[in-house]
């Protein structure tokens, strides 16, 4: 007769937290390291079966995941605040990883690579926001800054915050970005009296105004590309 293994009765090499000990990270599936975030590192059964539950639940996506809210994510029963809560903190500490270790190794002296260093802040957002990125005369990173959240369709910007922040900072040159919830890069009238309002100021300060960037999902809208700055 065969007797059925529980959780505690399996090999040691096939536990998650083992593997993540011995081996590396990478070496473990997306359930699984759902399963260490939900139980604190100790993926036990009942965590590996909640982990499998949200992650099918979600589409097989972390994008999804991130996305969902937290009461979504509390469906799977056992599942409540403090798990919920674990796995989004660990899919923003990814994000973050990600923006912090672009802005250290590229330049931001293009539209481009200013696209791919905030696509992470903006993507998936439901709402509007508007950052502000302050550079040193070399186009590295000083400061990013979540200058105001709006609602679905526009959001309210101070010009003169910018250029507080940009003395206070020392910056040398400066850019603008938004993004778009309706997935359209394209300008609206209001944006492009900012944008004008902003290059002024700029002058005024002696900064250099580099861009403004509206970001859509899958595309970008650039000022300085488009010769409007």
């Amino acid at each position: 007769m065969m007797i059925r293994q529980n959780y505690n009765d399996l090999c040691m090499e096939e536990r998650p937290q083992y593997r993540a000990y011995n081996y590396g990270m990478d070496t473990l599936s997306n359930v699984e390291l759902l399963s260490l975030v939900m139980n604190r590192g100790a993926g036990t059964k009942e965590s590996l079966q909640q982990a499998r539950q949200i992650y099918n639940i979600m589409g097989e996506s972390l994008r999804n995941i991130k996305r969902a809210r937290i009461e979504e994510l509390e469906v799977v029963q056992g599942v409540g605040d403090c798990k919920a809560i674990a796995i989004q903190a660990a899919i923003e500490l990814g994000r973050r990883y990600q923006m912090e270790k672009v802005a250290r190794q590229t330049d931001l002296g293009s539209s481009l690579t200013l696209y791919n260093f905030l696509l992470p802040q903006m993507e998936d957002n439901e709402k509007e926001r508007f950052f502000v990125v302050l550079m040193n005369q070399n186009f590295r990173l000083i400061k990013c800054i979540k200058l105001s959240e709006g609602g679905l369709t526009e959001t309210s910007v101070d010009v003169r915050l910018i250029m507080k922040e940009a003395v206070l900072n020392n910056a040398t040159i400066l850019a603008v970005a938004h993004n778009h919830p309706s997935n359209n890069a394209t300008p609206s009238k209001a944006d492009e009296e900012l944008t004008l309002k902003i290059y002024k100021a700029c002058q005024i300060m002696r900064l250099f105004f580099m861009d403004h960037i509206i970001i859509a999902e899958d595309s970008f809208y650039s000022f300085h590309d488009k010769g409007k700055l």
